[in-house]
């Protein structure tokens, strides 16, 4: 599950859609999921909806329309978990500004899901990508606001496993211009 339907209020512009080489930041997002272990990829739009859908249409994903998306990221998880096969065993929530998750980030968080028996497991102390097992996706569904799935997350801490992310800018998330700059610093090392 891609989280990508937010205004991108702190940047001033539809974060998403920046270019990092020669794609955008959600496509590098898109193109980890994909050549990972997960099995369906599903991307919830909301704002600049249209856009994406143009940009991602030759990539194998689903989307998920949240029409509440200006009532916070609850809301976008919410309606990505409602939108999630039934047989799944677990929902992976990756962010759209976090182009440096990379498919053995994603692989190592399933298998630690798989191999432990957390209820969650999350990358480094930031919290994203999370994956949830299948057996909280009513209380997903039900999130609202800006909250996330931190309530969920604190709720079951004694059933949390954290896989350590490093270097730090692999799970580094873009909201700013300096951000962004970063990123692309980084990117072209």
């Amino acid at each position: 599950m891609i989280l990508a339907a937010g205004l991108a209020t702190r940047m001033g512009r539809p974060k998403q859609l920046l270019q990092l080489g020669t794609k955008t930041l959600l496509e590098h997002v898109v193109e980890n999921a994909l050549q990972s272990k997960v099995v369906e990829t599903i991307v919830v739009t909301g704002a600049y909806r249209e856009e994406i859908k143009q940009r991602l249409a030759s990539y194998d994903v689903k989307f998920a329309d949240n029409p509440r998306y200006k009532e916070g990221q609850g809301t976008s998880v919410a309606t990505g978990a409602a939108a999630v096969c039934p047989a799944a065993r677990g929902i992976l929530f990756l962010l759209a500004d976090q182009p440096f998750i990379c498919p053995q980030i994603i692989n190592r968080i399933i298998d630690t899901f798989t191999g432990t028996g957390a209820l969650i497991v999350r990358a480094g102390e930031t919290g994203h990508p999370v994956l949830f097992d299948s057996t909280l996706k009513e209380q997903l569904a039900q999130l609202s606001g800006d909250a996330g799935g931190q309530q969920i997350i604190k709720k079951y801490r004694d059933r949390l496993e954290t896989i350590p992310v490093c270097p730090y800018y692999l799970s580094m998330d873009i909201d700013t211009e300096e951000d962004y700059k970063l990123a692309q610093a980084i990117w072209d090392e």
